[in-house]
């Protein structure tokens, strides 16, 4: 029971920090639902346009790298 209480004190702490750092007020969770889902949505588009290009330039590289690991587990494997 209490390793339960002391988890859920930690999960509402993180949670609390994590919309404290995306500037979300408990207050307006309550009373204004729609805008706070708006809000969000507003961030995570923006996370993904900040991050786009950096998984493009990143897939230059481990892309090509995968296929070719791949081929050549899929060459190594015994023939059934």
């Amino acid at each position: 029971m209490v390793g339960w209480i002391i988890r859920t004190l930690v999960l509402c702490f993180v949670v609390g920090f994590v919309l404290s750092f995306l500037r979300i007020d408990p207050a307006s969770i309550l009373t204004n639902s729609w805008q706070t889902v708006q809000d969000i949505v507003a961030l995570m588009i923006d996370a993904g346009r900040w991050a786009l290009p950096y998984i493009l330039i990143g897939a230059v590289v481990v892309v090509p790298l995968s296929v070719i690991g791949l081929v050549l587990r899929w060459r190594s494997r015994p023939p059934s």
